[in-house]
């Protein structure tokens, strides 16, 4: 599978990416509305001015021709323009004061009319067009000259349509802009998210794929992977050195003990030193059991085992446990109740069968030590979109809240006096193998008792996420 990361729309839209690039573009695409609200404004008055320039200048040229020419020619030319112009776009008349038409265009006059902007039916035209009227009186003479603003909000209009489509255009085209330079961006994050991820369970080996340019983004990644490498090597020596000592010590308590059970033979006949050989065998077992502990840890943390995971059905696990635990429950005066319907269900995860079966009867083994006498034991299995869960809970003393985080380090242990058996490993290797299957470890109240909670990620979700496949 690839280590590609891939980017969910979810994940995508609640970046900050996202949220960076739209607001970007929301502010970019408001200064081009703007611009093209003031570039309309601007444009609607020019074509405005056109108009009522031609209205005036259309009445200047008559008053030159009445002052060169007279009545006579004035009643001439308003006739003559009138006669070549369409009347929707342009009106030429000449009257008295009183209203009669002299020449030109049939209007609705009124006495009352003056230089200024009219609606096309209170002129007397047809249709709504507006028109800029130019009102000259010439010694009783009344002259008015108008341009229709017809043409000009056609132009308008049709500015006004290509506008709205460009600004569709503009509208689709940023959001596309905006979630493919968030869809960039969030693909880088998801790179380094997933990288620290896996060096959060263990493989510190784990790096952010090489970054190109020289952006925020690309020397964080440098300065991560740089930070990985020597944490690589810092926790390799550190756990190097305890392997080591673990490995070394391991060997000669192994001849230890074989001594002490040579000696147990040759002594077989005296009782007395046979008891204390015995106890000393014992320790010495104990001795190698945490020892083995430890190594075991340190290659669950290593990640090595990573390399052998696969799918693996919990209920089967349970199921052996079920029939290997119930008798030694029961010969300890407590009673064990798996949910039989669930564990029939084959819930599946991917990880390593051998370490799952450990981490399970760890937990069970640490219910039915530290429960007591008469305690009641619940294994539980269930399984739901997220994932597969497990429980193991008890009625016995429990672990105080202060203390849950504790006893899953290291030899810790409640019983600060060490005066019981174990080495306090147990729950720190069910704390690794959880960790190394990217599962959450929960102890919690079980009112009364302790009540453990292991959740394993859906399937398909660890398989992707530790790029395996069957």
């Amino acid at each position: 599978m690839s280590d590609t990361p891939y980017v969910r729309l979810n994940d995508l839209f609640r970046s900050s990416h996202m949220r960076l690039a739209t607001l970007v573009a929301g502010a970019v695409f408001a200064c081009y509305l703007l611009a093209g609200r003031i570039a309309y404004g601007v444009l609607g008055a020019e074509l405005e001015q056109r108009v009522q320039d031609a209205a005036r200048y259309a009445a200047l040229d008559l008053e030159k021709v009445f002052t060169d020419d007279g009545r006579s020619g004035l009643v001439a030319a308003v006739d003559a323009r009138a006669q070549t112009t369409n009347p929707e776009d342009a009106i030429y008349w000449l009257g008295d004061a009183g209203g009669e038409t002299l020449a030109g265009q049939q209007i609705r006059f009124s006495p009352a009319i003056a230089t200024g902007d009219y609606a096309g039916d209170v002129l007397g035209r047809d249709g709504d067009d507006a028109y800029r009227i130019e009102v000259a009186r010439l010694d009783g003479l009344v002259l008015i000259t108008g341009a229709s603003y017809e043409e000009s909000d056609e132009i308008k209009a049709k500015i006004l349509s290509a506008f709205a489509i460009a600004t569709f255009l503009s509208f689709v085209l940023a959001g596309l802009m905006a979630r493919r330079l968030a869809a960039g961006g969030q693909k880088r994050i998801e790179a380094i998210d997933a990288t620290l991820r896996r060096a959060a369970s263990g493989d510190l080996d784990a790096r952010i794929p090489e970054q190109v340019g020289d952006d925020d983004l690309a020397r964080l990644c440098g300065r991560i992977n740089g930070a990985l490498g020597q944490l690589a090597g810092t926790v390799e020596g550190i756990r190097q050195v305890s392997a080591n000592v673990a490995h070394d010590l391991r060997t000669p308590v192994n001849r230890l003990g074989i001594r002490l059970e040579g000696l147990k033979s040759s002594l077989a006949d005296n009782p007395e030193y046979e008891d204390q050989l015995d106890a000393a065998l014992e320790e010495s077992r104990t001795i190698t059991r945490t020892f083995d502990a430890i190594l075991r840890i340190a290659q669950i943390e290593s990640g090595a085992r990573r390399a052998r995971f696969q799918s693996v059905p919990l209920s089967d696990i349970v199921r052996r446990l079920r029939d290997a635990f119930e008798a030694v429950v029961e010969d300890n005066g407590q009673s064990i109740r798996f949910n039989n319907d669930d564990i029939s269900a084959g819930q599946l995860v991917f990880g390593d069968s051998e370490l799952l079966t450990q981490m399970f009867a760890n937990l069970i083994e640490n219910a039915i030590r530290h429960a007591g006498p008469g305690a009641q034991i619940r294994v539980h299995l269930s399984s739901d979109i997220s994932g597969v869960t497990l429980v193991v809970s008890d009625n016995g003393p429990g672990i105080p809240t202060d203390e849950r985080d504790k006893v899953l380090d290291r030899f810790y242990r409640l019983d600060k006096s060490r005066s019981t058996a174990g080495s306090g490993l147990g729950l720190s290797l069910v704390r690794a193998i959880a960790d190394l299957h990217d599962a959450t470890l929960t102890l919690d109240d079980a009112g009364p008792g302790l009540m453990v909670v292991v959740h394993f990620p859906h399937f398909y979700n660890a398989l992707r996420t530790n790029g395996g496949a069957e």
